[in-house]
């Protein structure tokens, strides 16, 4: 099984968002910027996002794309999915021709597969990891817009 580009652009993107903003609404170029990705292959996979209530848009100065749901909530499975389908369509074809045994049987390892794979994916929080790339020493981004002090 393949991931597409656009399912490892949307979970580097998420991951982004939990670790960099803050909780803050983040711009979308300077997620592009970080995470070498294109502006606009970004505002493509967001609009999947933002359909999926994982994301959200505010306009304006400080706008920008922050987590709906808290990272912990948001999983690499749920994600994949959404982009790519059930593991299930990925791996077990329905258009194989003819019904002999060696089908059956591969058919049903295939399933007992995706199954696993799926639950492995339902493990893994984009909070998850924000912790390994703390673990990793990865330097956060703050903000950096204007500053105003009286």
């Amino acid at each position: 099984m393949k991931l597409s580009c656009k399912s490892l652009y949307a979970i580097r993107a998420l991951f982004d968002l939990a670790y960099h903003s803050g909780g803050t609404p983040a711009k979308i170029e300077d997620i592009a910027r970080r995470e070498c990705v294109s502006a606009r292959f970004l505002e493509q996979i967001f609009k999947d996002l933002k359909r999926a209530d994982i994301i959200a848009s505010k306009r304006g100065p400080k706008g920008g794309y922050f987590l709906v749901r808290r990272p912990e909530e948001i999983t690499l499975g749920e994600v994949i999915r959404l982009l790519e389908g059930t593991m299930e369509e990925s791996m077990c074809r329905d258009d194989v021709e003819g019904d002999s045994p060696s089908v059956r049987v591969t058919q049903a390892a295939l399933q007992e597969v995706a199954e696993q794979v799926r639950q492995i994916l339902d493990g893994v929080t984009i909070e998850d990891l924000a912790q390994r790339g703390e673990q990793m020493g990865v330097q956060r981004e703050g903000y950096k817009g204007f500053v105003y002090v009286i």
